[in-house]
């Protein structure tokens, strides 16, 4: 947020012929390229390795990082989008950590084998409301489902040889 603040700072100080778009995605997952577990990948090979004994109680939106890709590309060419700020994510409602393993277990049978089935310990998380309908209508963003996200993240990681 600061990073962002300053952004537009600058572009109403020094840059007045200098358009600005902002893209904001939320915790970004998706199948990988690199076989270097960094960021979200390594909450992935944490998980499906049984590194972690529980998962942590956080709500959050998912971001497919092929529709981050897409929103920038879209972001560079559409005029209407200069001057805002655009929240990329999946529809529907923010998921945790828990929800991610239950997904991974459902969906991965015994590669799954290892995941968390408790959330640490702490009180029930609000609801959270992320809304990505500026995406949506000015970018053309059409986000893929979380679960297809969280699915393909990990066979991408198995496909690398990635997992323990």
């Amino acid at each position: 947020m600061v990073a962002e603040r300053a952004a537009w700072d600058f572009i109403e100080r020094e840059a007045a012929a200098t358009e600005l778009v902002v893209l904001n995605p939320t915790w970004i997952a998706g199948p990988t390229l690199t076989a270097k577990a960094r960021s979200f990948l390594q909450v992935f090979t944490a998980m499906l390795g049984g590194h972690m004994a529980f998962t942590p109680r956080q709500r959050f939106g998912i971001a497919d990082v092929r529709d981050v890709a897409d929103a920038h590309r879209a972001a560079m060419v559409e005029p209407g989008a200069a001057g805002k700020r655009h929240l990329v994510l999946a529809d529907g409602p923010t998921t945790t950590f828990l929800e991610v393993a239950e997904t991974l277990r459902d969906s991965l049978g015994r590669a799954a084998a290892l995941v968390p089935t408790r959330e640490a310990a702490g009180e029930e998380l609000p609801p959270l409301v992320i809304h990505n309908e500026l995406a949506k209508a000015e970018l053309g963003l059409r986000p893929r489902p979380v679960r297809d996200t969280i699915v393909e993240t990990a066979r991408s990681l198995q496909e690398l040889g990635m997992l323990d």
